[in-house]
């Protein structure tokens, strides 16, 4: 299905989400989040996830925003919702698939979804003397989390995150 469509099909579903002042407000933050992005992943790749990374809070600020989204939200809605994030933010210097991979790992963590997020790299064509391209993706229990396989398939896995 070409990218285009699968956006508004998003756009559209979550409509009905966007009635409810606690999506609102969680989508503003997620938004938030994304447009704040480029300046945690400034010094490098691994400092920007140290930064990002939920486990790294406090435990008990974690305690309270684990049972607030665990409680309030689905898996679904967080992980929609992620998405819409990541895809309104068109202005950012990142790639999609980083900003949709990065929103989704810390908010999806945050909700208690032990999520793992992949960065992977292949040759364009599969010829090694053309240009490289890169995707990131999610993986739950080693198996992609809600990611097409033609979009992670190929690629060589350089990073995970966390290291477990």
């Amino acid at each position: 299905m070409p990218t285009r469509i699968r956006h508004w099909r998003l756009t559209i579903s979550l409509l009905p989400f966007l009635f409810s002042s606690k999506h609102r407000a969680l989508l503003r933050e997620m938004r938030s989040f994304c447009q704040s992005l480029p300046m945690k992943l400034k010094p490098s790749l691994i400092e920007g996830l140290r930064l990002i990374d939920p486990r790294s809070e406090t435990k008990e600020s974690n305690l309270v925003l684990l049972r607030e989204l665990r409680g309030q939200f689905s898996e679904e809605a967080i992980r929609n919702l992620a998405d819409l994030a990541a895809l309104l933010d068109r202005r950012s210097p990142l790639g999609l698939c980083l900003r949709r991979s990065l929103t989704r790992y810390y908010f999806l963590r945050r909700g208690g979804v032990p999520v793992v997020i992949r960065f992977g790299a292949k040759f364009v064509n599969g010829k090694a003397d053309r240009e490289i391209a890169g995707h990131a993706w999610l993986t739950l229990n080693d198996l992609p989390y809600y990611e097409e396989d033609e979009n992670w398939r190929g690629f060589t896995v350089m990073i995970s995150y966390p290291q477990e």
